[in-house]
């Protein structure tokens, strides 16, 4: 079955009690956010494409292409020209980047 990647995701490998990473799939777009202070504070880290499935492969990979209009403007948002997301395991997982630490964020469907 391919699956359906479109809806709200959370962070399930958070090293926070009250920050995490969300990420919405809408249409062909990704959009991911960081989420701070408990979930009172929302940053925009990511605008990007999102190209469906077409089977039920796994894992599923893609390259998603930055907007940059959407993002340009946001202090938190990666400046990457592309980023690589994949889903495995009802997980979608991509690499975040600060201060020259990298780590794996993974998602789980809300």
């Amino acid at each position: 079955m391919i699956p359906d990647l479109t809806g709200n995701w959370k962070q399930n490998n958070s090293a926070s009690n009250d920050g995490w990473m969300t990420a919405t799939i809408d249409g062909n777009t990704i959009t991911a956010n960081f989420v701070t202070d408990n979930g009172d504070t929302t940053s925009l880290f990511w605008v990007g494409t999102f190209a469906r499935p077409t089977d039920d492969t796994s894992p599923y990979t893609w390259t998603s292409t930055r907007d940059t209009a959407a993002t340009d403007s946001a202090l938190l948002a990666s400046t990457d020209p592309t980023k690589p997301f994949t889903y495995e395991n009802e997980e979608i997982s991509f690499p975040v980047s600060i201060a020259g630490s990298t780590a794996t964020v993974r998602l789980s469907k809300q």
